[in-house]
């Protein structure tokens, strides 16, 4: 866990994870949704310190099994697993993933999965209900997101979340991850919330009205903007 927490530090997501650390404070609450191997996860509790908390959702079992075992291993008493995905309403669904083992390409959507994908059952919940469960009382400062292609979904269940506790948002998005739907918009969705996001490209930071998945997201060529921030804006 520890060398991939590295790797994605300086190679997978140099912007996205420096600015979530300088984003995150000793006591905070943050949730990473997604959190698969705990490359994220990782920094979070280094972020958040001993008297803040990470909640890492993660709805395949193998990978959420992995992650209670490093957990316990090194005895990080801020991380709690929960084994459920994300969307936006609480019941079952079918999860998807391009062979028998975990993989971070498992998604609810399978959009850009190859044919033939195994599936199976997993539990889903929102935001809302969870954290009203899970952290009572607490305001979120964090919220990190890799649902590859469900974003939106996720962003609906956190509605009143996003409203009341006005976290800061790293989410992953693509559009060959989408089904019937934009990575704009999922940017209108934040918006309406009064969130302003950017992305990194070439090292800077771009505002997301500047974004183009023809310009920003061709397969095979880097750079390759998939990670994007959002914070709320002042008050009306």
């Amino acid at each position: 866990m520890i060398h991939r927490a590295w790797r994605y530090r300086q190679r997978v997501d140099q912007n996205g994870i420096r600015w979530m650390s300088s984003a995150l404070h000793s006591g905070d609450l943050s949730v990473d949704v997604g959190a698969y191997k705990g490359g994220y996860t990782y920094w979070m509790r280094r972020g958040v310190g001993g008297e803040g908390r990470v909640l890492a959702f993660e709805p395949q079992p193998e990978a959420a099994s992995m992650l209670r075992r490093y957990v316990a291993a090194f005895a990080w008493q801020n991380v709690s697993v929960v084994e459920v995905a994300l969307s936006s309403a609480p019941g079952e669904t079918t999860l998807l993933r391009p062979g028998e083992g975990p993989s971070p390409a498992a998604s609810l959507v399978g959009a850009s999965l190859p044919p033939g994908p195994r599936s199976f059952p997993v539990t889903v919940d929102t935001l809302d209900r969870c954290l009203a469960a899970l952290a009572p009382g607490s305001r979120l400062r964090l919220l990190k997101c890799d649902a590859e292609g469900h974003e939106l979904d996720v962003f609906l269940g956190a509605r009143d979340t996003l409203r009341e506790h006005r976290p800061v948002i790293l989410f992953e998005c693509e559009a060959r991850h989408l089904l019937g739907g934009t990575v704009e918009d999922v940017f209108a969705h934040l918006a309406g919330l009064g969130y302003r996001g950017r992305f990194f490209w070439h090292g800077e930071s771009v505002d997301v009205a500047r974004f183009d998945a023809r310009v920003h997201q061709v397969e095979g060529r880097r750079p390759y903007a998939n990670n994007f921030v959002f914070v709320p804006g002042p008050p009306d």
